[in-house]
């Protein structure tokens, strides 16, 4: 019987392989995860996700791929193939006349190292004629503190054109408030950690998180909500935003 390591090894070996071709027939799509306003329950945004529907071993989640695409440095093609699907389901829903909200995305430290991430989001934009300001930029603080001056400057372009940047997984990192004296955000989302444990503890560290953010004038979403007794205390201490499996899966 083999092991998981050889099975580990074997999916790797396959996605490498087929990568380039899981782009070119459309294996890899695009899922769309709500975000909600916490006070009213309405979708004021999605988070656009990456899901490879495979003909051979079905449907591969993020945690399956990502790493060995990034160990691979071929994160950069997944990333930028997902901002044209999010620019695509844009026009689409325009064409339509279907209600719009924005989608945000992730993009990886080896994107910046790869492509000219500014000049390839533009590109795909104007491609499909998406305004700017439905389009949101999902960045982690670890990337920040890595690459320093260069993601700064890449991120101070796409502010001051019009779009918006999020920092994710906020508290993930070492050098969170460093951060935040560095970089202009329009957006703080919580790591799903701080709501992993719910003790008194964690509560109180979400609500100084949620307060410092207000006093900086950054919205605040909290992610990976589960249950209602937490959407209930976020709402309670004034949190912005929500997404999880309580909404969608």
């Amino acid at each position: 019987m083999p092991t998981p390591e050889i099975k580990q090894n074997e999916l790797k070996s396959y996605i490498l392989a087929h990568f380039d071709e899981a782009l070119e027939k459309h294996w890899i799509e695009l899922y769309l995860q709500p975000v909600v306003r916490i006070l009213t329950g309405d979708l004021c945004n999605f988070e656009g996700l990456s899901r490879w529907n495979d003909p051979v071993y079905g449907l591969l989640t993020p945690g399956k791929f990502i790493p060995i695409l990034e160990e691979a440095r071929q994160i950069h093609k997944l990333d930028m193939h997902l901002v044209e699907l999010i620019c695509r389901a844009l026009r689409c829903w325009m064409d339509h006349g279907h209600p719009t909200v924005p989608i945000s995305f992730n993009l990886s430290r080896l994107d910046f190292e790869a492509v000219d991430v500014f000049a390839t989001i533009e590109s795909l934009r104007r491609k499909y004629d998406v305004p700017r300001d439905l389009l949101r930029i999902e960045i982690t603080e670890s990337i920040i503190a890595q690459e320093g001056d260069q993601v700064h400057g890449v991120l101070d372009k796409l502010r001051s054109s019009g779009y918006e940047v999020w920092m994710d997984d906020f508290g993930s990192g070492y050098s969170s408030l460093n951060i935040l004296n560095e970089v202009d955000a329009d957006l703080l989302k919580l790591d799903m950690a701080f709501l992993r444990n719910f003790t008194a503890k964690s509560r109180k560290i979400v609500v100084s998180i949620i307060n410092m953010a207000k006093r900086l004038d950054m919205r605040t979403l909290a992610e990976g909500v589960e249950t209602e007794e937490q959407l209930d205390f976020l709402r309670h201490i004034g949190c912005d935003r929500a997404q999880g499996y309580l909404f969608s899966q």
